[in-house]
């Protein structure tokens, strides 16, 4: 009975089971029986803090179906898929797991359309796929009337998963995680899928989710200085946003246009006023009084941290010094390289 209790919560076939369970000896019938392999769906390294879908993976269902009676014989096959060795129960969204039950949801498509790949009787996912045909009589020479085909599954890892820390994940599809049910009939296509057959179709879905770090940052704008000297500082802030995996840890380093390691930059015009050769020096900060500065030594002048999944602010302090607003009036600009290592 454990096996049978197995079979029941792997693929929601409690009517199906029960029924077969208390199904009568019947007289001898043709023989309509149906075989099946699928090739293990990949979803390769992915990376996950960009917040979007990575690209769907797809697997092949390859089919033969024979008849070794003296008709031919119409058939409904259904293909059921269940939940998974990782599954744990899980089929709307199902899930992957690693070693130590971190988990990563996905679902199991048919083909190109929306319809997930379930199994008769699962009220989560109750579409298997379903394959009708008309399987010729076997030959005058004793061999089997034969029908082959093959189907397409297509997986995708759910969106906004940028939490999920890196690691290979599973679902290993084994067992009685599928199977093959049909119905025949000599006189017209049967409306339902009802016999179980001796035959699986195993499959492994397998993602590694790899580690990654998206950076963005908001202008650092000083605004609109007065020009004449002995002015006090100027002094502004912006936002540097990281988002890495959990539990990365990052660095993130600053480097002005004119290479300087220590965040000392300089300002150039923008070409407003002809011939200025004027320039504005500034300097970047990680804190606000303005005595650390952030610049791009590892481990002496740049910002660390550990990435959770979510985006990080980190708040960049700028200075123009006062001293030197004795330039002439024109817009200044300069590019600042923002560079994560983890």
């Amino acid at each position: 009975m454990s096996l049978l209790t197995r079979s029941l919560k792997a693929l929601g076939l409690p009517l199906l089971f029960a029924l077969l369970w208390w199904l009568p000896a019947g007289p001898a019938q043709a023989a309509v029986s149906c075989t099946a392999t699928m090739t293990n769906l990949a979803f390769g390294t992915v990376e996950l803090v960009n917040g979007g879908t990575p690209t769907p993976a797809t697997a092949t269902l390859n089919y033969t179906c024979t008849n070794d009676g003296n008709a031919t014989e119409n058939a409904r096959v259904c293909f059921n898929i269940g939940d998974g060795n990782e599954g744990l129960g899980n089929f709307n969204p199902r899930v992957m797991e690693t070693t130590a039950g971190t988990q990563l949801r996905f679902q199991l498509y048919q083909a190109t359309g929306g319809t997930i790949w379930g199994s008769n009787g699962n009220a989560q996912v109750p579409n298997p796929f379903v394959a009708t045909m008309s399987i010729p009589r076997r030959t005058t020479a004793g061999g089997l009337g034969r029908v082959t085909g093959s189907a397409t599954m297509r997986g995708e890892l759910l969106p906004l998963q940028g939490t999920v820390p890196p690691g290979s994940y599973q679902d290993n599809f084994v067992g009685d995680h599928t199977s093959i049910t049909l119905s025949r009939s000599t006189s017209g296509m049967p409306a339902t899928c009802d016999t179980i057959q001796p035959g699986r179709f195993a499959f492994l879905v397998t993602a590694t989710v790899a580690k990654s770090c998206l950076v963005t940052a908001d202008p650092l704008n000083f605004g609109t200085v007065n020009g004449l000297p002995g002015q006090a500082d100027r002094d502004q802030t912006s936002t540097i946003n990281v988002t890495c995996t959990t539990p990365t840890p990052y660095t993130v380093a600053l480097t002005p246009s004119n290479g300087a390691t220590t965040g000392a930059g300089t300002m150039t015009p923008t070409g407003g006023v002809p011939g200025n050769a004027d320039t504005v020096p500034y300097r970047l900060y990680r804190n606000a009084a303005r005595t650390n500065v952030w610049g791009s030594v590892t481990g002496t002048n740049t910002v660390a941290g550990t990435g959770n999944g979510a985006a990080q602010a980190l708040t960049l302090y700028g200075r123009v010094l006062g001293a030197s607003a004795n330039v002439r009036p024109d817009s200044y600009r300069d590019v600042v390289t923002v560079s994560v290592t983890y």
